[in-house]
C-alpha cells in the first residue's frame, strides 16, 4: 500500500492501525477513527458472545438501537464515523487523495452509509491490508472499489460459503465508440485481448467457470478456463441489459432518437425499459440475481461468473436495496474488473467491488 502523493495521512489512535499507518508515512492518529466499542464483548469470540448474552440473537446487529454491554451504541458508531469521514473529505482539495488507515468494522459501516443500503450485514467486514476507493466529486460521493485485497495474493480469510467472482469482459470496439451493445454483438479490442490475458494470469484457483452468452465474455473467459483446465458453462440469464431500439448507438444518438425517452429515464429518474422494448435496471437485477442463485445452488467453492458491467451493478445495487435513482453511488465496473459475492449461512453478502489491480492502474 502506498500514500505517496496523498495530501492527508490519518488513521486511527489504536496500536494495530498506528503500526499499519507509520509503514505507509507520517500521519495524525485521531481516536474518532476507533472500531466500534464492543465493551465487555472485546476480545470474545462470536459464539463467547451468543452463550453468554443469547438476547444478541434476538437483536440484529447495526440496527440504530443495538449496544454491547457497556459498549458504544451503533447509531453514535455511526455518526461518530460519518464525521470523520465528512471531516477529512473538507480538509482535501480538488484533484487531491487522503489515506485513512481503520478497521473493518469501520470501513464496512461507512460503504453502507455511503451507499444507503438497507441492511449493512450485505456488506461483508473488508480483509487485513485492503484497499477501499471513495471518490469525491463536488457533492457526489461513489465507492470506486470496495475490498481490493489481490496485491495479498490469496492470503486473505473468507467466510465460509461459495465465492461468485463476477467478471466483467475485457474491453471492446464498442466500449471505445461508447456505444451501448447489450445483446449485439462487438469484438475484443488488442488492449482487450491484453486484458484477458492479465486476468488469466493474476487468476487463484477456480471451481467452475459460467459465462454470458456474447462473445465478449467468452473470449474473456476462455483464456482463464485454458490457464485453469475447466470448461465454461453458458447461462444465458448472465446476458447485459436489453437496450431494446437503442441497441449499437452513441448516447448522442439516442438522445437524438428518442429524446423524451433518453430525458424521463436519465434526467426524471423513471426506470423504463431501455429503448421501449428493452429491461429495466430493476428488470436486469433480478435476471442477473436469478442467475446467481442458480449457479451458488449448482455448485461451490470459488466460481467464475463472467458477464456485463451494467448488469453486475444492477445486480448489487438490488442486493444492497440501492434504487435505479441512487445507482450512481456504485461505478460501471471496469473492464476485467471483479466483484466477488459470498452465499453463505447469511445468504448472498458483496465481498469485493470493482478490483482491477491486475492492470496495473
Amino acid at each position: 500500500m502506498e500514500g505517496h502523493g496523498a495530501a492527508l495521512l490519518v488513521m486511527s489512535d489504536l496500536g494495530r492501525t498506528r503500526t499499519t499507518g507509520e509503514a505507509i508515512g507520517i500521519g495524525e492518529s485521531l481516536a474518532a477513527w476507533r472500531e466500534f466499542d464492543l465493551g465487555a464483548w472485546d476480545g470474545m469470540r462470536p459464539e463467547d458472545v451468543r452463550e453468554r448474552y443469547p438476547e444478541v440473537d434476538r437483536v440484529r446487529f447495526g440496527s440504530g438501537d443495538f449496544q454491547p454491554d457497556g459498549g458504544e451504541r451503533f447509531s453514535d458508531f455511526k455518526a461518530r464515523i460519518r464525521d470523520a469521514f465528512d471531516t477529512v473529505a473538507a480538509r482535501i482539495g480538488d484533484g487531491e487523495h487522503a489515506v485513512v488507515v481503520t478497521h473493518g468494522g469501520v470501513i464496512q459501516t461507512i460503504v453502507g452509509i455511503l451507499v444507503g443500503a438497507d441492511d449493512q450485514s450485505t456488506i461483508l467486514v473488508p480483509s487485513n491490508a485492503s484497499l477501499t476507493t471513495v471518490r469525491l466529486d463536488g457533492g457526489k460521493v461513489q465507492v470506486s472499489v470496495l475490498n481490493d485485497d489481490l496485491h495479498l495474493d490469496g492470503g486473505v480469510v473468507r467466510p465460509p460459503g461459495t465465492r461468485l467472482r463476477f467478471v466483467r469482459h475485457a474491453q471492446t470496439e464498442a466500449n471505445c465508440e461508447h456505444r451501448w451493445w447489450g445483446r449485439g454483438e462487438t469484438p475484443l479490442t488488442e488492449e482487450g485481448r491484453r486484458q484477458a490475458a492479465a486476468l488469466a494470469r493474476a487468476t487463484g484457483p477456480l471451481d467452475a467457470i459460467f459465462s454470458s452468452p456474447s462473445s465478449r465474455a467468452l473470449d474473456t473467459a476462455t483464456p482463464v478456463a485454458v490457464q485453469q483446465g475447466l470448461d465454461v458453462a453458458i447461462v444465458d440469464d448472465l446476458a447485459e441489459f436489453d437496450f431494446g431500439e437503442w441497441e449499437g448507438l452513441t448516447v448522442d444518438e439516442i438522445r437524438s432518437a428518442d429524446p423524451n425517452g433518453f430525458r424521463r429515464i436519465f434526467r426524471d429518474g423513471f426506470d423504463e425499459p431501455r429503448g421501449s422494448t428493452g429491461e429495466t435496471f430493476a428488470a436486469t437485477g433480478n435476471r442477473i440475481a436469478h442467475a446467481a442463485d442458480g449457479i451458488a445452488n449448482g455448485g461451490n467453492g470459488t466460481i467464475g461468473v463472467f458477464t456485463h458491467g451494467g448488469a453486475t451493478r444492477a445486480y448489487v445495487a438490488g442486493m444492497l436495496g440501492i434504487p435505479f435513482s441512487g445507482r450512481e453511488v456504485l461505478p460501471v465496473p471496469r473492464n476485467t474488473a471483479q466483484s466477488e459475492i459470498i452465499c453463505g449461512d447469511g445468504g448472498f453478502r458483496l465481498s469485493s467491488y470493482n478490483v482491477a489491480s491486475h492492470l496495473g492502474h
